[in-house]
């Protein structure tokens, strides 16, 4: 059988396979040649084949970056041996010739020895290979592989989960949180999955006529080639036609991806010592069913809420299952939250907790999008910041799906100077189509998997 890793090597520069599929795969090596950049000329040069053409698939926003150059700084800290014996007798030297006086020949000896520590220092950088290219996306978060992350985040060596060494990840502040657990303070690890991916859930509108009409509850477009949302606009096109509210769900268990996406959180919390909080976003849902239900009678609207809450019950009740079976494999893992929308108690404390930064007016202009959606976008982009309001904890490392990447970056703003919040992001996985996500793939395509076969992973 073809993997989908080596179906997509074979066509990974077939631009008709591309354009057909509206060039969203793409892998380290086939942004590099996008960009024109040879791979010996950029921070990957030593990077696996298996990292550098891993297939992932994203939005287009990648670009090529020329990596800041080392400072005075850091070359003398990469000076080894009888060089970094001469550097200090330099720095010496020239010390004591400033405290000797301002005389003209003490400023002509400062320029010898400036000058013979400029020739140490260039053959230091041309040791750390100089500047050198990466790939960075939505400008946001720089795409490295394990042992880049390692760097930054020693922690994540003592991590395991599956592919760990091979894939590629996207991270903004690793050192920052790396620090702080090296300092001993309190650290948490948040994120989590979608509630549930594309072609799971359906709503179906019925009509006076009898007739349907049947909308995925994920992408809200009534077929693949649809470009845009088109349910809410249905509701208010159609109020007066529409005579009953129903779901459908196909959803029995959890995807590898979503099972992944939480063991992430345990091993890194364990590997670090952090607390974990995990949010599962059913809430979140529910809010764009009410404002694209609002042009619905008020029958209408309740029981929609009534039958959407009837789908997400076995899938909130997944979750708590894998999250309680996680948290028995992780012992160590002593501050472990799980947030659903069923936690009404745990639900009133977030939005009281975030007001005072959701309300700020520099807030507001980065809150965006379809009207409908606003309140499930004030959603995405303060939950990484529940270990904050639930445990007053500061140093939070957000690990969740390259999709997060601007809820990520607009967190970060609204808490600056409160919270310190980095991210460690992952790709989307290719399913066994070839070509689209697990997430976004057919059912058939979806790699489920058993309770049974949870910790097998």
């Amino acid at each position: 059988m073809v993997t989908a890793m080596e179906d997509f090597e074979e066509r990974e520069h077939n631009e008709e396979y591309f354009y057909v599929h509206g060039k969203d795969v793409y892998s380290t090596q086939s942004l590099l040649a996008r960009f024109g950049i040879k791979q010996a000329d950029s921070i990957y040069k030593d990077s696996s084949n298996d990292f550098i053409r891993w297939p992932f698939s994203s939005a287009d926003f990648f670009e090529a970056v020329t990596e800041k150059a080392p400072d005075s700084a850091e070359l003398e800290g990469a000076l080894r041996g009888s060089d970094k014996l001469l550097a200090e007798r330099i720095n010496a030297e020239i010390k004591g010739y400033k405290d000797s006086g301002n005389t003209v020949a003490n400023q002509d000896r400062i320029k010898e020895l400036r000058a013979q520590k400029k020739e140490l220092l260039a053959k230091a950088a041309l040791a750390l290979g100089g500047s050198s290219v990466s790939l960075v996306y939505k400008t946001f978060v720089q795409i490295n592989d394990s042992k880049m992350v390692e760097k930054k985040f020693p922690q994540f060596k003592n991590a395991s989960w599956p592919f760990k060494d091979q894939m590629p990840y996207f991270t903004a502040g690793l050192e920052d949180f790396a620090a702080a657990v090296a300092r001993g303070e309190p650290t948490a690890i948040t994120g989590g999955p979608c509630f549930f991916g594309e072609h799971e859930v359906d709503l179906i509108f019925t009509l006076k006529d009898g007739s349907q009409k049947v909308y995925d509850f994920t992408t809200r477009r009534r077929n693949s080639g649809d470009k845009v949302s088109l349910e809410a606009e249905f509701t208010k096109q159609n109020a007066g036609e529409v005579v009953d509210v129903s779901f459908v769900s196909h959803k029995e268990m959890l995807t590898t991806e979503e099972y992944d996406s939480v063991l992430y959180l345990f091993e890194l919390a364990n590997a670090s010592g952090s607390a974990l909080t995990l949010p599962i976003v059913d809430a979140s849902y529910a809010k764009y069913l009410d404002s694209m239900m609002e042009p619905l009678s008020i029958e209408l609207r309740v029981k929609a809420r009534k039958e959407f809450r009837k789908v997400a019950a076995p899938i909130i009740k997944m979750y708590r299952e894998l999250f309680d079976a996680l948290k028995e494999k992780y012992p160590n893992v002593k501050d472990a939250l799980i947030m659903t929308g069923e936690d009404r108690g745990l639900l009133s404390k977030y939005y009281a907790a975030r007001a005072p930064f959701v309300e700020k007016p520099s807030t507001r202009r980065i809150i965006s999008g379809i009207q409908e959606k606003i309140e499930s976008v004030k959603d995405y982009i303060t939950l990484p910041a529940l270990p904050f309001y639930f445990m007053g904890i500061k140093n939070v490392l957000e690990v969740d799906y390259i999709g997060e990447t601007d809820s990520f970056w607009k967190c970060r703003k609204m808490h600056k100077g409160q919270m310190n919040l980095s991210a460690l992001l992952y790709p989307i996985k290719i399913s066994a189509d070839g070509w689209r996500s697990i997430f976004s793939t057919d059912l058939q395509y979806k790699e489920y998997i058993k309770r049974e076969d949870y910790g097998k992973r």
